[in-house]
């Protein structure tokens, strides 16, 4: 084993819930874009604590035709302290190993994915919680339905 391989280090978690999936497509090139705006949350971990801001943005991902789902999630999150911070969410879903079939629906492909990493960016002011401009930060996520929701799990690449 290399003994400079990095340890990851747990964060936090976002639950995330959702009140509005929207689909635009197909479109010129193949594929869909989704539109999934978010409703709310809770943000909880070792170091980091408080809400997502209601109303505050959504994910705008492109759904390709072999069913890979790009994330490009913008919202804002609320420390506990009253600290904002605005979070970009970037990454890959995969919704199986082969392309949706016809008449498959993506609704359906999405609730059986099994591949959700995400690269998230921050930017927050400078203060306790600014580490985060600087810190590798890596992310997976699990989406749940009855309600509507994903958890996202983050980890610090020391």
């Amino acid at each position: 084993m290399d003994a400079g391989l990095p340890q990851l280090e747990p964060i936090f978690d976002i639950r995330l819930e959702f009140d509005q999936r929207l689909r635009i497509g197909p479109v010129p090139g193949g594929g869909h874009v989704g539109f999934t705006a978010i409703a709310g949350g809770e943000v909880c971990g070792p170091r980091l604590t408080g809400r997502a801001i209601p109303h505050s943005g959504g994910d705008w991902a492109r759904i390709r035709d072999d069913g890979v789902i790009v994330f490009n999630a913008h919202y804002l999150l609320e420390a506990s302290d009253g600290t904002l911070i605005y979070l970009r969410n970037t990454g890959y879903g995969r919704t199986g190993m082969r392309p949706l079939g016809p008449g498959e629906s993506y609704e359906e492909a999405e609730r059986t994915q099994h591949y959700f990493r995400v690269t998230p960016q921050f930017d927050v002011p400078v203060g306790p919680h600014d580490w985060l401009t600087r810190t590798v930060v890596i992310g997976y996520g699990e989406r749940h339905e009855n309600p509507d929701h994903t958890i996202f799990r983050y980890f610090a690449v020391p």
